[in-house]
């Protein structure tokens, strides 16, 4: 069985590769103060953009003599919202990117019990993307997403 850390580093590692995404973390940030969470975000140079990664569901099944879990991954991305310069267009095409960068994703590691895989929908790609829109964060309006991946895991017992 995989370890949580060896797919979300994976998750992460695969982002990062990904031109303009900003800061990455593979896990979900826990801050109570929002204008600390917003903190965690900012580049260097004050722009607001990042993605926190997180399992936000597993469903395990019996087939052909295995367990197989599939595992909800979930990221999150952040992006502050600056109009004039339309970042609403920059962010869509980094939802793209992430898109097609998990489309027909395999672990880095060749030897993983995972995959890229909707092993409880199969016809269906691994990534989705259910949510994508703009909130409020303290002060500050950032465009937001949550794009699901699915990772099938083989279960020895």
């Amino acid at each position: 069985m995989a370890e949580y850390t060896d797919i979300t580093g994976d998750i992460k590692a695969k982002l990062e590769e990904i031109s303009g995404i900003g800061m990455v973390y593979d896990y979900e940030r826990q801050v109570v103060d929002l204008g600390a969470f917003i903190g965690l975000f900012k580049s260097p140079t004050g722009k607001i953009l990042g993605w926190e990664i997180t399992r936000a569901q597993v469903t395990e099944k019996w087939l052909t003599a295995k367990y197989y879990a599939c595992n909800r991954m979930v990221v999150r991305g952040y992006m502050g919202l600056q109009d004039a310069s339309q970042s609403s267009v920059a962010f869509q095409q980094l939802v793209n990117a992430v898109r097609a960068k998990f489309r027909n994703a395999q672990p880095a590691d060749p030897g993983a019990t995972w995959n890229y895989q909707d092993g409880d929908n199969p016809s269906n790609s691994p990534v989705q993307v259910p949510v994508i829109n703009d909130r409020m964060f303290g002060v500050v309006l950032c465009h937001y997403v949550e794009i699901h991946i699915a990772v099938q895991e083989g279960i020895v017992v």
